[in-house]
């Protein structure tokens, strides 16, 4: 093997290594936002078919949040409703630790992990390979559990 062959053969090795790896940070990055958004979702969702919180309660945090919150998207008030819809959707198939009653709201409530589907067919890699964006796409389309799986492996195999 010549010289310029082991520099081809190196750019390539480099390359693919570069690439696996930002789709591996992807992929965390992904699975640290849903399940940051799914306890958000879980927490709103308490609130506000409880009638814990009123109706303006969720515009009312978006701008707040936007406030605090300096140059971060995400936190409007679409995206919230987003939130909660992500989670009541998906709750009856994706099992967490549930948090106490008594549970002081603080950042640590929010980030629990999402735990493995229940649901057998789920795919958890693809699963947490989609960003939100695609999830709520997909919630938005479909009508069921199995159309959702079967966009969520289109979605993920096609990347």
């Amino acid at each position: 093997m010549n010289d310029i062959n082991k520099y081809e053969y190196a750019v390539k090795a480099i390359k693919q290594a570069v690439e696996k790896s930002r789709y591996r940070a992807a992929k965390a990055g992904n699975a640290e936002l849903l399940s940051l958004y799914y306890g958000i979702g879980k927490y709103v969702s308490e609130n506000t078919r409880n009638g814990t919180w009123g109706t303006d309660a969720i515009k009312t945090i978006s701008d707040r949040l936007k406030s605090e919150l300096v140059g971060m998207r995400g936190f409007s008030e679409t995206n919230i409703k987003n939130m909660r819809l992500f989670y009541e959707e998906w709750k009856p198939y994706v099992s967490r630790q549930p948090l106490a009653d008594d549970l002081e709201v603080n950042e640590e409530s929010f980030l629990l992990a999402i735990r493995q589907p229940v649901a057998g067919e789920i795919n958890w890699n693809e699963f947490i390979s989609l960003g939100f964006t695609h999830h709520m796409e997909i919630l938005s389309k479909t009508k069921n559990i199995e159309e959702r799986i079967f966009y969520i492996h289109e979605c993920a195999t096609r990347a």
